[in-house]
């Protein structure tokens, strides 16, 4: 693992053992005995991971090069101590904020699988999601992901049609598909890509004896039927319903304990719906990333009842 994670781990732990104070010295080896042993707030987070002088001077070097720890040598010239800066506290509490926040971490493993099922199949081939807990992505904010999230994130991943899973031969293999690939090259954020795909074309499939036979959703779109010939028009979902929805969504928007960049997530999500909702696949892809949004904070926010009825008017209007 590089020293960029385990300097992550380094300040969880000095948070954890300074109790946020600013003015007090600590042993980096007793901080580095907690980072290979794993008792943070005494929960084994972490294995036990082999860390030599050296590795620890590099990650003291480091975190007092950015500024988020200060160094003093002991009276006996024999080693040194270190404390938080105000920067090094701020940061630290961010990682620990990180690491507790389950749409930051279901974000990031939502990116990082289908980069690294890209990297690590061989051409034609798949990955074992085994090998996927020896890889430092496994590592979030200076904490271990579970293998119960990654299964979430894959499941999910394979639903929006950017993995291949394979789980016949035991162990999951995994790999990615057309669209995963887009995606990967793209280097876009997956929230981003995904907003740039375009719908999903309908399928028409033509019966030359009676009838046309369609498959799908086709808004806007007029069909022949019947040797008589009737006509049937879909042109998408009720245009007050959906003002009607946005209107709601916005009104919860403020309601909600959002970090800034999932506040300005939503904001963009409902201006999507607002703008693209009519097409009604549009507008079910956009309510599930609404959903993912909304829904973990609604609870700790009071504001439950409103979340799960603007779900319901959601599910409602685009089926």
């Amino acid at each position: 693992m590089t020293t960029e994670r385990h300097a992550e781990q380094f300040l969880l732990h000095a948070l954890d053992r300074s109790g946020g104070s600013l003015s007090r010295f600590l042993d980096p080896g007793s901080i580095m005995g907690c980072v290979q042993h794993g008792d943070l707030n005494g929960q084994q987070r972490h294995p036990i991971v082999i860390i030599d002088k050296q590795e620890k001077d590099a990650i003291v070097s480091l975190l007092v090069a950015r500024g988020y720890m200060d160094a003093k040598v002991q009276a006996n010239g024999s080693a040194y101590l270190v404390k938080l800066t105000g920067n090094g506290l701020e940061h630290a509490r961010e990682l620990l904020r990180r690491s507790r926040s389950k749409i930051e971490r279901e974000t990031y493993l939502h990116n990082v699988l289908v980069r690294w099922a890209y990297e690590h199949a061989p051409a034609g081939g798949s990955a074992s999601l085994q090998e996927f807990a020896g890889d430092e992505q496994w590592w979030f904010a200076g904490t271990q992901v579970t293998w119960d999230e990654v299964f979430a994130a894959v499941h999910f991943l394979a639903a929006e049609g950017l993995l291949r899973v394979d789980q016949a031969s035991g162990f999951a293999r995994v790999q990615s598909t057309p669209l995963g690939t887009k995606f990967v090259h793209s280097k876009q954020t997956l929230r981003t890509f995904m907003m740039t795909q375009p719908p999903q074309a309908s399928g028409v499939t033509n019966n030359f004896f009676d009838s046309n036979v369609v498959q799908g959703d086709a808004p806007g779109s007029n069909f022949a039927t019947g040797e008589n010939i009737t006509q049937t028009v879909n042109h998408g979902v009720d245009a007050d319903a959906l003002a009607s929805l946005v209107a709601q969504l916005r009104e919860i928007a403020p309601t909600l304990e959002l970090t800034q960049e999932d506040a300005e997530d939503l904001s963009e999500e409902i201006d999507a719906l607002e703008g693209e909702g009519a097409e009604p696949a549009r507008g079910r892809r956009i309510m599930r990333r609404i959903a993912r949004i909304i829904v973990p904070a609604a609870v700790g926010a009071g504001s439950d009842a409103a979340v799960q009825a603007a779900i319901a008017a959601g599910t409602g209007l685009f089926g």
